[in-house]
């Protein structure tokens, strides 16, 4: 069986900023904003351990959002020295998208991240061509 009849290729990502499709630029995010996140998911813990166990409305309205991963195209990234970046060169397969969420589930800040989400949207995408392959 060969792996490639069983994934779609190529990954076709598109800028977050100009919407264009694009094969050069990067996935990055800002580690200051996750390094926020972690605080404000610490934070949001400890008050509810102190809580009932029941998870109630208000509380899930309150629990914190994950940093957000972002892609950009070449034109529309910007100059970031706090950011940890993923050159869109390095992520053009599901196969590299894989090895690059094995590497990143090792980094101790991974899940204040929306990680996961990017995930899933380059599954909503490429729906078809997992459809067609019959991968679910």
């Amino acid at each position: 069986m060969n792996p490639s009849d069983d994934l779609p290729g190529r990954i076709t990502w598109r800028c977050d900023t100009c919407r264009a499709v694009t094969t050069t630029g990067c996935i990055h995010i800002d580690l200051q904003t996750v390094s926020a996140a972690e605080k404000s998911f610490s934070d949001y813990e400890q008050g509810r351990s102190r809580d009932a166990e029941m998870v109630s409305l208000a509380s899930l309205m309150l629990m914190p959002q994950p940093a957000r991963w972002q892609v950009h195209c070449a034109g529309c990234v910007h100059n970031c020295c706090g950011c940890y970046s993923i050159d869109l060169r390095q992520c053009q397969t599901i196969y590299a998208l894989v090895k690059w969420t094995a590497h990143l589930y090792e980094k101790n800040w991974f899940n204040a991240t929306n990680w996961m989400g990017l995930l899933h949207r380059v599954a909503q995408e490429h729906g078809s061509a997992r459809e067609a392959t019959g991968v679910a």
